[in-house]
């Protein structure tokens, strides 16, 4: 369920056309529906959603919204809907792999007890039958022998490992291959699949050597056991809509042709909603909630005061620093995550932002570790280092480890180093590395183009810098460089063209238009990993333990921030080869197996 809290009016542009103008439908069978008998009134919860709500009370949504048309615009808390309940009716209690005793506590209720084992009251009746709607103190009740409390506080996870049959696992676990299909009842129609994720009890745990291995792999959260159906998501974005003519075609053309908050907005929306359409179509119901932010503060603060956010899972954006640190200080008092999307600037910390881009420090110990891979491998390499003013601390760093490198300053006006120079320090017999340190575009243009003209078959030379800058984007420097001289850095994202991310592009093109940019991808990929953590792991925070994920093309793996709240620490080791890049591993790393639909 999709619903628009600022509704955005419908967009037309050269450069692309998304439409964000949203309608909750349902669609209704003409079958004859049974006479309800009489009616009881249901006050919506927190979280809850009229498929939850169905569920409940062994009905279909339909049937909720024959009798309260008025929830076709969405449902709130607090809301009083009339459940309509029948003479006749066939209550079939949810199917469960085996069933156990549940004794009466003091104070308890037949409702509670229903939700705290995941099924209706009904249902809880159906598996009663003596029970005349009375409860006493101590009576024995029939339950369902896992309950969503259990899975979230009484079990662990393990992430299926290539070559793994059940004998392996039950030599490991201690668990029977029919232990396993009661705890993961998927496992009779699927199988065991690598990367799958599978429950078990605590007690049964592996011993710690083992989850530490399970924490190094990537976890294919696609193909794990959902403990929630539905996910709520809020999405704060600066569409600034109020800023745009749409009376004027030419002005509307302009605003969305051009590279502003609007269109990064759009294209980051845009993803998100594909993603949504991948997650339903994997049994999981989303209802996403879109406010247009205006990337202004004082809209962030109305916002605040006006929507009850504790009633979502998770909340996506604001954009910029100052909107996002004072949602999440808003958002710490309520224990409701706030995600920061795209920006790379620093933001303050609270204890429910979780940045999804990892820190420069990040990046530089990920590079450190492959220039130690590189140093492990290589005698005497021949090093060049090309620094400018501002990286002269990762130029000493780098002197520290290469005594014998050739510190090579750059022309400070012109941002160039003499091609003489160069071309007399590269050699033949060994491997030449040169580390370019600088976000300058002048020097930045001037080195990839020398250094791709004095590379050749006998004298190999790599590119390697602790930070890529936007620079290395410009149109003045060829992929095919940066190819021939296998410019290496480490980053936050991988343009990666395999089958999976080749059938997103097609199916994202058939829907908006136009492939999709490096924004609508990151929507597509945050959407996808935040709504699986929930799903798994019922509350986001939780979900962040369970490790890295790999989506199209960014990585995942969230650790508590020092100073409050939680930062990805994930990043790619990348290497231009030809007109591709392509990641540098050590080892064969486990991929998600990403459902695109």
């Amino acid at each position: 369920m999709i619903s628009v809290q600022n509704p955005l009016q419908q967009l037309s542009g050269n450069r692309f056309i998304i439409l964000l103008a949203f309608l909750l439908f349902s669609l209704l069978g003409n079958t004859q529906e049974p006479k309800a008998s009489h009616f009881i009134v249901h006050k919506v919860k927190k979280k809850e959603s009229l498929e939850g709500i169905a569920t409940r009370y062994n009905i279909s949504v339909a049937q909720i919204i024959t009798y309260n048309p008025a929830v076709e615009k969405g449902i709130r808390r607090r809301d009083k809907l009339k459940i309509p309940r029948y003479k006749t009716k066939v209550v079939v209690a949810p199917p469960r792999p085996s069933m156990t005793t549940h004794y009466v506590q003091p104070k308890e209720t037949l409702w509670r007890i229903a939700y705290n084992y995941d099924i209706s009251v009904d249902s809880l009746l159906l598996l009663n039958p003596k029970l005349d709607g009375t409860l006493s103190v101590g009576s024995m009740l029939t339950v369902p022998s896992i309950t969503a409390k259990e899975i979230v506080e009484e079990f662990d996870y393990y992430t299926v490992k290539p070559k793994e049959g059940f004998f392996r696992l039950e030599e490991k676990l201690k668990l029977s291959k029919l232990d396993l299909e009661v705890l993961n009842p998927s496992l009779k129609s699927t199988g065991l699949m690598v990367g799958m994720v599978l429950k078990i009890p605590k007690a049964q745990a592996v011993d710690s050597s083992t989850f530490e291995e399970f924490k190094l792999t990537n976890t294919s959260l696609w193909d794990s056991t959902f403990v929630t159906p539905v996910v709520s998501i809020a999405f704060l974005a600066p569409f600034r809509l109020s800023r745009i003519e749409l009376d004027s075609l030419d002005q509307t053309n302009k605003t969305l042709s051009e590279r502003n908050l609007t269109t990064v907005s759009l294209d980051f929306y845009s993803g998100m909603l594909h993603a949504v359409d991948s997650l339903n179509k994997a049994g999981l119901s989303i209802e996403l909630t879109v406010f247009d932010s205006e990337g202004q503060l004082n809209m962030i603060d109305q916002l605040i005061n006006q929507e009850d956010f504790t009633t979502y899972d998770a909340v996506i954006g604001p954009f910029t620093p100052a909107n996002l640190s004072r949602m999440a200080q808003a958002m710490s008092f309520f224990s409701v995550p706030v995600i920061s999307p795209l920006t790379t600037r620093e933001i303050q910390p609270h204890k429910m932002l979780i940045n999804t881009i990892p820190s420069k420090n990040t990046l530089t110990k990920r590079m450190m570790s492959y220039v130690d891979s590189l140093d492990a491998q290589h005698e005497n390499p021949c090093v060049l280092i090309i620094a400018d003013s501002k990286n002269q601390q990762t130029a000493l760093r780098l002197k520290e480890q290469f005594p014998l490198a050739e510190l090579l300053p750059p022309d400070e006006k012109f941002g160039f180093v003499k091609p003489d120079v160069v071309d007399s320090l590269l050699t033949p017999t060994r491997p030449n590395w040169v580390f370019l340190e600088t976000e300058n575009l002048n020097l930045v243009t001037s080195m990839t183009s020398m250094l791709n003209a004095q590379s050749s078959e006998e004298r190999k030379v790599q590119l390697l810098t602790h930070f890529r800058s936007p620079a290395y984007d410009d149109k003045n420097i060829l992929q095919a460089h940066l190819g021939n001289i296998n410019f290496s850095y480490p980053n936050h994202f991988l343009e990666k063209r395999d089958s999976l991310r080749l059938k997103f592009d097609s199916s994202f093109k058939d829907r908006f238009g136009k492939g999709p940019n490096r924004t609508a991808v990151k929507g597509f990929d945050v959407m996808v990993d935040t709504s699986l953590r929930i799903a798994i792991k019922r509350n986001l925070i939780d979900g962040l333990k369970l490790g890295i994920s790999d989506q199209l093309q960014y990585r995942f793996d969230y650790q508590p921030n020092p100073n409050g709240g939680y930062r990805n620490t994930a990043a790619y080791m990348v290497q231009h080869k030809g007109f591709e890049t392509i990641e540098i591993v050590t080892s064969k790393s486990q991929v998600d197996s990403l459902h695109v639909r």
